[in-house]
């Protein structure tokens, strides 16, 4: 008889079963429970797989991640054989798409049981081979995030009860990563916000440091605590390359080993040899750590300075041709590694480093400009000024003792310009300059106050003995020759003293007093020196006022020409003008032109009279051409100065033009030392106005001592015999040899000759007996105002003109 099984035990099946929907059930509410509390994505895969995966009695648990970069399913997480310690995968495996049974399951993104691994071709051995295996895809709202894989030895180990709880878990563990992710992207773009805010913060503080009146060493201070904010930044410095003394300097040195050492004393790379050096030369970035420096300094590409880091960041610099540099941070402590991405931010700061300190550059290279003198680099009038107004203002409030005023000249330097040119001229005020230096103390001022004029401040001394000793040093100094360029050069000072002992005098005053003085030196003989005498400044009191008053003449049109007529010396007829200067002043009436010119020329402002002279001239010869139809000629005196000046041709073409004048009617008449001082200049002058139809007129001719010698290499209209050669002439040809000479020698040259100072019969006589062409003087007509001038001249036209 048929034996039935027993009841109770279908019965504990069914109590078994219980029991581990129970359990699994309880796994869930706890794995639920548990994802609350947990906040990283390691933290999660490593619970999923050892506290629930575990409990669920599996052998194994591997968790794969999709990296969607890479396109690969790479081994995060595990329990049992695959893990090495908590959290870590032993030999983590990397599989693509499709690739076994785990990319099988991520690429149909569906569960996949296989439960004999040996009738599966596709199945691919990780550490030990199993019997079963099960793969289930990690979907949250349609994207891929990963894979939960388990192997058993058991075939057919995995049922639908296993399934559906491992499947419920993956739920579970794709929303929470879901979660994590997210919040991780949140958290990285708010800290990517929150640091470019810093950076861009940082760069609108280093772009601000150009509009803050600050020295480098605290340009480069602000500059490392700036870059501190972004990164690892205790040891920091600035390297720089003295293009002067072919040397790395480091004007910035902050070094976390030697933290009491001054920011502003820093190492000196003498060969040029170090790492900072590299970046600089090579004008590139360099990033190495210790291994890496310590091989570089084997191959040979630089030399170790100090101690080696363990981390060592540099990059360039460059603010122009004046400034070639490098940021460096380094450290010492392996537990901080710079990387790319610090370099790149390194090298992004240093572009606007380099922007900030080209501006700064210019910006010193500018004030340096403005305040200094460009030839000697000494300080000039505007520098040297400020620096005695502050120095008397200081003198006031804290009751410092005597100040001086040195200033002086370089005797006949117009001579010596003249002689051997304006590069000797220049390097002989070089080596002055250079010699002044060396003979005042660092606390004094030496400047250039143009020319040859140069000035020195004595600040704070104790006795005028002081001043007086160190002019006595100057002097004696320049007994020894100086060489300029290839030439040895003797030459001498004179220099003036005027002493301030408290603020009733202003700069300019014991400025205006010690150039007084100079020039009562170079009175009593050149090569000396002299202390401020009031007694003796009338003189200059005097100079100043007629100064004074001559800008007044010229703004007030007190200035007036007077033309005297030019006469044909065969017909007696008037062919022009020469134009000359009569000051008509308000209270002293009729001033001589011998009383102001010298002093015009002397305190050049001979140009302005000249550019007056011309253009009253112009003017006049408009107004006679619109009044009574006819132009005669008019020539107009120019000094030297003015007519080797840049702007000379220019101003005469444009007055010309402004008037409507034709050219040929305009004569410039200059003497024969303006032509001989500066003959290359007056040479191209005079060529150039020729090309534009003016004549030129060479006056006072034969008072030189050169005038054959240049007479033959310029191109001109007219020479003018000056009036020492005519006064008192009488008789035959051969009693007035000069005059008939010059008269030859103009002929054979094809140039007109103008006779000067004209006063007598006999005079004229002798004139046209030589076969002069044109004259001038008393004896046919003072200077006249310009009216009774063209009346006179209608008078006696030359009816050919």
């Amino acid at each position: 008889m048929p034996t039935n099984p027993p009841i109770h035990t279908e019965t504990e099946q069914e109590i078994a079963l219980l029991r581990e929907r129970n359990s699994s059930l309880n796994i869930l509410s706890e794995f639920a429970i548990a994802l609350l509390r947990l906040r990283t994505r390691e933290e999660v895969l490593w619970y999923t797989a050892n506290e629930v995966v575990g409990q669920m009695g599996f052998e194994d648990c591997v968790i794969y991640l999709w990296d969607s970069h890479q396109q690969l399913l790479v081994q995060q997480s595990a329990f049992g054989h695959k893990m090495a310690e908590p959290g870590v995968v032993s030999n983590a495996l990397e599989l693509r798409l499709g690739e076994g049974i785990v990319g099988r399951a991520a690429l149909r993104r569906e569960v996949i049981v296989v439960n004999n691994l040996s009738a599966d071709a596709g199945y691919v051995v990780d550490m030990q081979e199993s019997g079963s295996e099960l793969a289930i895809p990690i979907i949250y709202s349609d994207q891929l995030i990963g894979v939960i894989d388990s192997e058993n030895l058991e075939r057919d180990f995995y049922t639908a009860e296993r399934i559906k709880i491992l499947t419920a878990v993956t739920s579970m563990v794709a929303a929470k990563l879901a979660q994590t992710n997210l919040i991780d992207q949140l958290e990285s773009s708010i800290s990517e916000l929150e640091y470019a805010k810093k950076l861009q913060s940082v760069l609108f503080n280093i772009a601000a440091l150009t509009y803050e009146d600050e020295n480098f060493f605290t340009v480069y201070e602000r500059i490392h605590h700036l870059i501190a904010e972004l990164l690892y930044a205790k040891s920091f410095f600035v390297a720089v390359y003295n293009e002067e003394t072919r040397r790395i300097e480091f004007p910035y040195f902050v070094d976390e080993r030697h933290p009491d050492l001054p920011a502003d004393i820093g190492p000196i790379d003498t060969e040029m040899r170090g790492m900072s050096a590299w970046v600089i030369f090579n004008n590139t970035s360099l990033l190495l750590n210790r291994e890496e420096i310590a091989e570089r300094i084997q191959r040979g590409d630089f030399e170790l300075l100090g101690t080696i880091a363990e981390s060592w960041l540099g990059v360039p610099i460059h603010a122009g041709d004046d400034l070639k540099g490098a940021l460096v941070v380094q450290t010492y402590s392996p537990l901080v590694q710079y990387l790319e991405k610090d370099r790149e931010l390194l090298s992004f700061v240093s572009r606007h480093v380099s922007n900030l300190l080209k501006r700064k550059v210019t910006e010193k290279k500018l004030q340096h400009l403005a305040l200094h003198d460009a030839l000697t680099g000494l300080a000039n009038r505007t520098l040297f000024l400020d620096r005695v107004s502050h120095a008397l203002k200081k003198q006031d409030r804290q009751g410092q003792r005597l100040c001086a005023v040195l200033y002086m000249d370089v005797d006949l330097f117009k001579t010596i310009n003249d002689r051997y040119g304006h590069a000797v001229g220049d390097a002989l005020l070089t080596k002055f300059a250079h010699l002044l230096t060396q003979q005042t103390r660092q606390l004094d001022t030496v400047a250039r106050l143009g020319g040859d004029e140069f000035a020195l401040f004595l600040e704070d001394i104790d006795t005028q003995e002081t001043a007086v000793q160190l002019a006595e040093r100057i002097i004696q100094a320049l007994q020894q020759p100086i060489a300029a360029n290839e030439a040895l050069i003797i030459c001498s000072t004179s220099i003036g003293i005027a002493f301030a002992h408290d603020t009733s005098l202003s700069a300019s005053e014991i400025i205006r007093r010690a150039d007084a003085a100079m020039y009562q030196a170079k009175a009593a003989g050149r090569g000396h020196f002299q202390l401020y005498d009031p007694l003796l400044d009338r003189a200059n009191v005097r100079d100043l006022v007629l100064g004074e008053e001559i800008h007044t003449a010229l703004n007030e049109q007190q200035f007036v020409l007077h033309y005297q007529p030019v006469m044909n010396v065969a017909t007696g007829l008037a062919v022009g003008f020469e134009a000359l200067l009569r000051w008509l002043h308000p209270l002293k009436s009729w001033i001589p032109p011998n009383e102001f010119i010298d002093y015009a020329e002397k305190h050049r402002l001979i140009e302005k009279i000249d550019r007056y002279v011309l253009r009253q001239a112009l003017q006049q010869m408009n107004t006679w051409r619109e009044q009574t139809g006819v132009s005669p000629k008019v020539s107009v005196n120019i000094s030297g100065r003015h007519f080797a000046s840049p702007d000379f041709i220019n101003t005469v073409l444009a007055l010309l033009h402004e008037f409507k004048i034709e050219p040929n009617t305009l004569g410039i008449e200059i003497t024969e030392r303006a032509v001989i001082e500066k003959f290359a200049i007056a040479q191209n002058n005079i060529q150039v106005l020729q090309k534009n139809h003016v004549r030129v007129l060479l006056d006072d001719f034969g008072t030189g001592y050169s005038s054959l010698n240049y007479l033959h290499q310029l191109t001109l209209d007219v020479i003018k015999i000056d009036r020492t050669f005519v006064k008192g002439s009488r008789g035959s040809k051969q009693d007035n040899p000069i005059i008939n000479s010059i008269v030859a020698l103009a002929s054979a040259m094809n140039l007109t000759v103008v006779a000067e100072g004209v006063e007598t019969q006999d005079e004229l006589m002798v004139l046209r007996d030589a076969g002069c062409d044109l004259c001038q003087g008393f004896y046919f007509s003072k200077a006249l105002p310009a009216d009774q001038a063209i009346a006179y001249f209608l008078a006696h036209q030359h009816l050919a003109d």
